[in-house]
Formats: structure tokens, C-alpha cells, sequence
């Protein structure tokens, strides 16, 4: 899969992805370090954890808030099946969400965000989202 279809902004330490498992997260995305040598969350530069953390995460969570409701953002560092340093910011909605013709339902709004139910979308509903998230940037 072509990921740079999916990126949403360029930072100057991080670059913000749209994630392709949308369901049951809408806004679901990633910010994928830029450092080429970037691997496990204890190499983080403290650059690289302010500009994430005062930057990248609280933009991002603005511009969901924005388009699908007020949200508790999560944030998870794992890095288990992609060896490079990203995060995955999901967005934890306690009330169910309707959007592009689909009903979103956060199946444990207050708990671990996993395990979910992954249902796949087509790729025009995949850009339509990213597009509307980049469009909220760019204001």
C-alpha cells in the first residue's frame, strides 16, 4: 500500500499519517518520526517528544474534535510490527459517530482501545477522510 496517499501534515521532526483501520476510531492516525535512524521510544530525542507532544498531538486532536465531536485523545507507542519510532493517536468517542454513511461505536470508550472489530473501507472513503482532516489544518 502507498502510504504517502494518506499523510496529512509535515512537521519538522514528525510527519501525521491517516491510519487505514478507521473503524471504530474516525481520525484514527500515526506520526511517523522523520530521523531516518529513529527506532524504539527510549531513542526519542527531547526535541522530537515536544514537538509530538506539544504539537503534533494536540493539533491533531483539535482538528478531530473539530470535524466528528469532542474526544479523549489516546496516544500509543508501540513499534512491535513497524521497527520505527511512531505513535498512534486514536480518538475515544463515548457517544456513537455517523459519518460518510457509516456509524462509528467505540466498543470499550473507557478501556483499552484494543481489541476492536476492523472493518475495511474503500479507498475514496480513506482519502475523503484525510482530506477533510488536512482541510482543517490548513484553516
Amino acid at each position: 500500500m502507498d502510504y504517502e496517499q494518506f499523510k496529512i501534515k509535515h512537521f519538522n521532526l514528525w510527519d501525521l499519517y491517516l491510519h487505514d483501520n478507521q473503524f471504530p476510531y474516525i481520525g484514527r492516525c500515526y506520526a511517523s518520526a522523520i530521523r531516518p535512524d529513529a527506532d524504539l521510544v527510549t531513542d526519542m530525542k527531547s526535541e522530537e517528544a515536544y514537538e509530538l507532544f506539544s504539537v503534533v498531538v494536540p493539533s491533531w486532536h483539535k482538528a478531530i474534535s473539530e470535524l466528528f465531536g469532542k474526544s479523549r485523545p489516546n496516544v500509543a507507542i508501540l513499534g512491535n510490527e513497524w521497527p520505527h519510532l511512531h505513535a498512534h493517536l486514536i480518538p475515544r468517542f463515548k457517544e456513537p459517530k455517523h459519518h460518510y454513511g457509516i456509524e462509528f461505536i467505540d466498543p470499550n470508550p473507557t478501556g483499552n482501545y484494543t481489541p476492536y472489530q476492523k472493518i475495511d473501507f474503500s479507498l475514496e472513503i480513506l482519502l475523503k477522510i484525510k482530506e477533510d482532516i488536512k482541510t482543517i489544518f490548513a484553516l
